[in-house]
């Protein structure tokens, strides 16, 4: 079995939380909930605290609905809320039909300030145990605001490392640095993600963009200041580039056709806020535009996909243009990527096809191989109730550590088409 690493390590939470000390200006600080709520217990003058919050515990077992369905919980009331609306609920769980998805009440995914402690998975259940209070980290002190995060849009531009971006990279260069530094990757963006082909067809147009910088304004160093330069994929395309300020709250709107910025009822095709980027599709607009990976940088990142410092922090621009004319395609209209919802909650899965895949909450065996537990067959899951994290309820003041204790079958033929039956554990603080 794969070990989960969502965001890294442990040591991430960390770097979440010196974010808004970022290079120059501003905050950039992953999208938080807001404030981390109120706390009853006492501190030892190491930041730890010394009385235990985690005062109440629940059990939520529930039955996975139909694909695409959802069923939610609120675990101060400890039972389960109809339609998951309202700031009430605190853990949702949606159907894929053979696994499952997990969301906070916030962001994209309701109504509530509710949030994800950054780095989830990163400590197994034993660890979690020595969190006395969700608002002080044992060995660190104060949790700040920061460090509970957001559900928000998943799209071609996240990914698993410690600020969920595929686009940049944080802290490269020491521990106490606190840089964003561009990845320098190629991304294919359509207008038409019903299509698959890369190369402008009428009237679809499919764009090459490179992000390349990320400081700017007057003095040249403030952050929230996005770089980037784009071609169309059609022969003998100028090369454009353009810096947006997109270091306030608002999200900033850009058309790739006219190269300017637009408006959110506008012509767009992406988007932009601090280090957060978005498309004109799926959850995050109405439009028809996707996105691809086309191309990283050789020498980047490492066979275990972890960057490779010294790489990227000597890139430049100039020395990474030929990256921006080369790469794959998709090879179908379903291989470009729309937004959808996303959340730390639902990460993505660790291990290669056909071995044990790991979610985080649960393993999931695709085939009929020796590492599969006694009892299960392909295509079934594994609760990991060694695993968990810390969320925040959606009425944004209390918390609890979760983790889900069992996945069982009902009988059926074959066994992976038995109801699915979790069992979810929750200590509360209320």
């Amino acid at each position: 079995m794969t070990t989960h690493k969502n965001l890294a390590t442990a040591g991430s939470l960390l770097l979440a939380l010196t974010l808004a000390a970022c290079g120059g200006g501003g905050s950039d600080a992953p999208a938080t909930a807001g404030g981390g709520g109120s706390t009853s217990s006492s501190s030892s003058s190491s930041g730890g605290a010394t009385t235990n919050a985690f005062t109440q515990e629940a059990t939520w077992a529930f039955q996975l609905p139909a694909t695409g369905q959802s069923v939610c919980y609120d675990f101060n009331a400890r039972q389960e809320v109809a339609g998951c609306t309202g700031t009430g609920w605190d853990l949702k769980v949606t159907s894929g039909g053979r696994s499952a998805s997990l969301f906070t009440n916030s962001g994209t995914s309701g109504a509530g300030n509710g949030a994800a402690l950054g780095s989830p998975f990163a400590y197994t259940w034993a660890q979690l145990q020595t969190w006395l209070n969700a608002t002080i980290d044992p060995v660190n002190g104060a949790v700040p605001a920061q460090a509970w995060i957001k559900d928000s849009a998943s799209s071609v531009f996240s990914s698993n490392n410690t600020i969920g971006s595929s686009v940049f990279e944080y802290g490269l260069a020491s521990s106490t640095d606190h840089l964003l530094y561009p990845t320098y990757r190629r991304f294919l963006i359509t207008t038409d993600n019903t299509k698959a082909t890369a190369v402008t067809s009428a009237p679809t147009t499919v764009y090459a963009l490179q992000v390349i910088g990320y400081y700017g304004g007057p003095g040249g160093t403030a952050s929230g200041y996005p770089k980037f330069r784009w071609v169309d994929t059609a022969p003998s395309s100028t090369v454009r580039e353009a810096t947006v300020n997109a270091s306030g709250s608002a999200w900033v709107y850009f058309d790739l056709v006219s190269g300017t910025e637009s408006s959110e009822s506008g012509v767009w095709q992406i988007a932009f806020n601090r280090y957060n980027m978005k498309l004109n599709s799926g959850i995050s607009g109405s439009g028809t535009a996707g996105g691809f990976l086309s191309a990283t940088p050789t020498g980047f990142y490492d066979a275990d996909g972890k960057a490779v410092a010294s790489a990227i922090t000597s890139a430049t621009p100039a020395s990474t243009l030929a990256t921006l004319s080369t790469g794959s395609n998709p090879a179908s209209a379903s291989a470009w990527k729309k937004d959808s919802a996303g959340s730390l909650l639902s990460p993505t899965q660790t291990g290669t096809y056909p071995n044990p895949l790991n979610y985080g909450w649960y393993t999931y065996y695709p085939t009929d191989a020796a590492a599969a537990p006694v009892g299960l067959t392909q295509h079934m899951l594994k609760a990991n109730p060694d695993s968990g994290t810390i969320i925040r309820g959606g009425e944004g003041n209390t918390y609890a550590k979760v983790r889900v204790n069992s996945i069982s079958y009902a009988p059926a033929t074959p066994a992976y088409n038995g109801a699915q039956t979790w069992t979810v554990n929750f200590q509360v603080q209320p």
